[in-house]
């Protein structure tokens, strides 16, 4: 199936801060991709990526233009300053802007077919002055779009987030009818476009303790989540809920449902990286885009011995390529 979408525009690749990791494992991925090299092209300094290439011992071959194959196409913008691997530079974080925009404004475009991304180092963005408080809020502004939803996914299970960075004690707040009902149709329907998925079965949790226990831990449930449930079923959508999250994602359970939505980050996360940590990617639902993510930050501590694991970025590759050749 890959092959059959020949003229398909490439899949951008925005590597992440280039003191991170971000950098080394997107090389890595491409070194084991070499078959689909023509998919994608890598946005950023084309030195920094010979000199990647030649610490990391891969056979990779760099190349700014588009015609030859078997190599990774570079769209160039040049580096601030030399990388000094684990210490992120505030001259380098124009760059790491620029690159950024370049993959966004292009997937926008209809340039790229779709954009992956790898880690940023939000405090150095803000302190270099631009007001950046991730990838997910940056992407919904520059595309103009109000509700997007924040998925995790590996080859276990799907999980999107109702809330995402939010202090426990603001989740509750956020718990409105009007927000899960935007969310829980954006999965669907994201479910049914990008996966293919003909009815995807979506498993609602609660927000309290053992889903409310009828009002006793809570009422959020019986108020809101288990009426719009009722609601969304009676108009189409596969819908099961509120489900208590300490059982919901049992083996049996597992089997049955196609996606989860949680009520906030650390309720359905944990089960999701214990299941596949490291092989996981961070997908945003609603985009005019397809943007995938790898799952993990810019580990400084280890960018300069050049053994950081590259599965969640061969995960990106992975599912970048089958979302947009299936579409």
């Amino acid at each position: 199936r890959r092959n059959k979408k020949k003229n398909m525009k490439p899949i951008a690749i925005s590597p992440g801060d280039p003191a991170g990791i971000g950098p080394e494992v997107c090389l890595k991925a491409l070194n084991k991709n070499i078959k689909n090299l023509n998919n994608f092209i890598l946005i950023g300094d084309i030195e920094h990526f010979r000199s990647l290439n030649n610490s990391l011992k891969l056979d990779l071959n760099f190349d700014l233009e588009k015609k030859t194959t078997n190599t990774v196409k570079v769209f160039q913008i040049p580096l601030s300053e030399k990388v000094k691997l684990g210490m992120p530079s505030l001259k380098n974080a124009k760059y790491t802007l620029d690159v950024l925009l370049e993959a966004s404004l292009g997937t926008l475009e209809k340039r790229y077919s779709a954009m992956i991304t790898g880690p940023i180092n939000k405090s150095t963005i803000n302190e270099y002055g631009f007001e950046f408080s991730g990838h997910t809020e940056f992407l919904a502004d520059i595309s103009n779009t109000k509700n997007v939803v924040m998925l995790l996914a590996n080859k276990a299970l799907k999980v999107a987030l109702a809330t995402t960075h939010l202090p426990l004690k603001d989740v509750a707040a956020k718990i409105t009818t009007q927000r899960l009902e935007k969310y829980l149709k954006i999965l669907n329907n994201e479910l049914k476009s990008k996966w293919k998925i003909k009815n995807p079965k979506i498993c609602v949790l609660g927000l309290n303790p053992h889903a409310g226990e009828n009002g006793f831990l809570g009422t959020e449930e019986m108020e809101i989540i288990s009426p719009l449930i009722k609601k969304l079923i009676k108009e189409g959508l596969n819908l099961s809920g509120p489900e208590s999250a300490d059982t919901a994602f049992v083996p049996n359970n597992l089997k049955k449902f196609d996606a989860y939505l949680a009520m906030f980050h650390d309720q359905g996360l944990p089960v999701l990286k214990t299941l596949g940590f490291g092989d996981s990617i961070n997908i945003t639902l609603g985009l005019p885009f397809t943007r995938i993510s790898v799952d993990h930050g810019t580990a400084y501590e280890i960018a300069d011995k050049f053994c950081a694991n590259e599965a969640s970025a061969m995960e990106s590759l992975k599912t970048a390529l089958d979302i947009t050749q299936s579409t």
